[in-house]
């Protein structure tokens, strides 16, 4: 079963303005957050963004953001909940490098679109970037400026859902380990040198295993999330739980996890009975 995907037309843009915006400069820049974060930090350039997280020593998601250098600086964007949180990890360690990261929120806004370049963000500083699972690229922009948008909230929201992309808040917080949520490939670079939470995450990789994984599932009806999921109705123990929802050609989609005892199964249901499906 393949969910449909709202039309995305060529130049389909959405609204970043609310995400938290830093900027890192100074001599040491690169190298102080490349042993910060778990993407190599030299991939991202003046046109394209990279994605990365910041671990605990344990491992555990203190954050995720994209990368991107700008004007001979480096330029962090992440979700607005993270704005105190992350910019407190990332300041945390900046003893001994010459670098300096600041909060420039007041001063930007992000725009996505994808494919042909809209006529009003033509002149706008862009880079190549991958957002709720598709290819397209960020504008930026100075602050309170209008963005157009051809999709709304709900719609991107959907879009994230169906191509499996965890999001903070929702599929993400600190109690997720990478690689559990396929983060592995999507955000960490395992040839950069080390970074905090690497010897974890590293170990993870040669094993192969998680102790739960990100999953998509098809419900049975429209449920409140976050819910959990059981292999049969009275178990003690969850097999899962669901985080996200949406409706797709009226079926009710959603995104979370389904731990490694029941890997292997596809059918459960809910505490009330509603019926699950890995799709």
């Amino acid at each position: 079963m393949n969910p449909a995907l709202p039309s995305i037309s060529l130049n389909a843009t959405a609204d970043l303005s609310d995400r938290a915006i830093f900027q890192v400069s100074g001599p040491d820049a690169v190298h102080y957050l490349n042993g910060q974060v778990s993407q190599d930090v030299r991939l991202a350039s003046d046109s394209e963004a990279v994605y990365s997280i910041t671990a605990t020593f344990k491992g555990k998601l203190e954050g995720d953001f994209y990368i991107r250098k700008f004007e001979g600086n480096i330029l962090i964007d992440t979700d607005s909940s993270q704005s105190e949180s992350l910019f407190m990890r990332l300041d945390k360690y900046l003893i001994a490098d010459d670098a300096e990261i600041i909060d420039v929120s007041d001063q930007y806004s992000l725009a996505f679109s994808t494919g042909v370049v809209p006529a009003a963000l033509a002149d706008a500083p862009q880079w190549k970037s991958v957002r709720f699972g598709i290819e397209g690229a960020d504008y930026l922009l100075a602050k309170d400026t209008k963005i157009e948008t051809t999709h709304s909230p709900d719609d991107w929201e959907q879009i994230r859902i169906i191509n499996g992309v965890p999001a903070w808040n929702h599929e993400l917080d600190s109690s997720v380990l990478p690689p559990e949520a396929g983060l592995d490939v999507t955000a960490v670079s395992y040839t950069k040198g080390c970074y905090t939470g690497q010897e974890v995450i590293s170990r993870m990789k040669s094993s192969g295993k998680t102790n739960r994984h990100l999953i998509k599932l098809q419900c049975g009806k429209e449920i409140a999330v976050p819910t959990e999921f059981f292999a049969e109705i009275g178990d003690a123990k969850p097999a899962g739980t669901i985080n996200s929802i949406t409706k797709s050609d009226d079926q009710w989609i959603g995104l979370g996890y389904r731990t490694r005892k029941h890997e292997e199964r596809t059918e459960f249901l809910t505490a009330d009975g509603v019926a699950i499906k890995v799709c």
